[in-house]
């Protein structure tokens, strides 16, 4: 039966009412969103559209031995009805509750338009042969164009359902309602005219000729139909893409807000260093997977009560971050600094040998003990206590030997 086709003109006919298809499942899925409540005013006509335009395509796409002529009112009725009732179907599926016993009205509206529109258009043809549609026919035609009408309806619902997180299941879901109606409209087609004669009737055999008005009048329809299906789809396909940078843009901004909620929640405002539940999280995943002797020293500034009484706290906060720069360029990227207290930090390093954390840590008192050019003066008495620069080698022993539920606890009581 297929021989007797264009194959190439019936694909773009299936490309074609496929794309009107798809479009009005989406027009369908913008209505339940509140802003976009009218929309699914378009389903409707937009799904009769792709209907009519697959039919009279694949019209067009059989090989006749003679001229087909329409009878245009019939015609242009054949899709009026298709419009008025893929219409009906989905305002009857859209405007009650969805549940499976709701889907047996909406199926018959669509079973019945398309079926209506169907034979409807096969006796608009005027110059053709007595053609018969056995009763068999007609009733396989139905009883498929009710069930994949059932199938898309349930697709239909599915997509309706789904949230904007399952957007590729909605997606799914509407390929597979469009694949599923336009099987459905395309089984019934060539079961409706698989046994009907299209040899001219011989009393009007030399009578036939050629209506240009006619063929004019339906080819229009169909670019006009066609065009506003492309336009439309363009039109979906400029608001996916609007929304889905949208939804790009504001996953970056709330990943960029997270981020700076966590390093405000684990840093230090003032020296950008970790706090102290940041080091707490830090030495249970250095305990966890300590390969070599693990070193924590504990600083804290001699007369740094001083710099604040004798020259506000502005450039007390301004020394601060010069000595916080100035750890983290001495300790470098192997070692972690952090700041738990107003003048207290916490340094761990992981060293082979104990005298090698003893001179970074000679290191660090020199460095600290340096002058630092400041705002409004120069600092240069600020030194750190060795009674309170806690590195003896026992420190650093007990420190490689704690268990982490210890940690906490020791961190708290200095």
């Amino acid at each position: 039966m297929l021989f007797n086709y264009d194959i190439s003109l019936v694909l773009l006919a299936v490309i074609i009412a496929c794309l009107a298809f798809y479009v009005s499942f989406w027009l369908c899925k913008a209505g339940a969103r509140k802003k976009h409540y009218c929309w699914p005013l378009f389903s409707g006509p937009t799904m009769g559209c792709g209907i009519w335009v697959l039919h009279y395509m694949v019209m067009q796409a059989h090989h006749h031995s003679h001229i087909i002529n329409y009878n245009i009112k019939i015609t242009l009725a054949s899709l009026l009805v298709a419009i008025i009732g893929c219409s009906l179907g989905f305002g009857c599926f859209l405007f009650k509750k969805l549940r499976k016993n709701h889907y047996l009205i909406p199926a018959l509206i669509f079973s019945a338009t398309a079926a209506s529109m169907h034979y409807l258009g096969m006796a608009a043809i005027i110059n053709t042969g007595d053609w018969y549609v056995s009763n068999a026919h007609i009733t396989l035609s139905l009883i498929v164009i009710f069930i994949t009408s059932l199938g898309m309806l349930r697709l239909t619902h599915l997509m309706l359902v789904m949230t904007s997180k399952n957007d590729s299941y909605a997606n799914f879901c509407r390929l597979g309602a469009t694949l599923t109606l336009c099987t459905g409209v395309a089984i019934m087609h060539f079961l409706g005219t698989s046994k009907m004669n299209m040899e001219p009737m011989a009393s009007s055999f030399i009578s036939i000729k050629h209506d240009d008005y006619i063929e004019n009048t339906i080819a229009m329809t169909m670019v006009i139909l066609i065009t506003l299906v492309f336009m439309l789809a363009i039109f979906i396909w400029f608001i996916n893409f609007k929304e889905h940078l949208s939804n790009e843009l504001l996953k970056r901004e709330l990943i960029s807000k997270n981020l700076q909620l966590k390093q405000m929640t684990q840093h230090d405002s003032l020296t950008q260093l970790p706090n102290r539940l940041y080091l707490q999280n830090h030495l249970n995943t250095l305990f966890d997977k300590q390969m070599q002797p693990l070193f924590i020293m504990f600083i804290d500034l001699d007369g740094f009560k001083r710099v604040n009484d004798v020259w506000g706290h502005a450039i007390g906060d301004e020394l601060l971050v010069k000595i916080s720069k100035m750890l983290r360029n001495v300790i470098g990227k192997g070692g972690f600094v952090a700041r738990i207290g107003g003048d207290e930090f916490i340094i761990v390093v992981c060293e082979k040998t104990e005298d090698a954390a003893i001179k970074l840590a000679k290191k660090l008192l020199s460095r600290i003990s340096d002058s630092y050019e400041l705002s409004a003066t120069t600092v240069d008495f600020l030194s750190a206590r060795h009674r309170d620069f806690y590195l003896p080698g026992a420190w650093a022993r007990c420190c490689h030997t704690f268990e982490k539920s210890r940690c906490g606890d020791v961190l708290h009581k200095r």
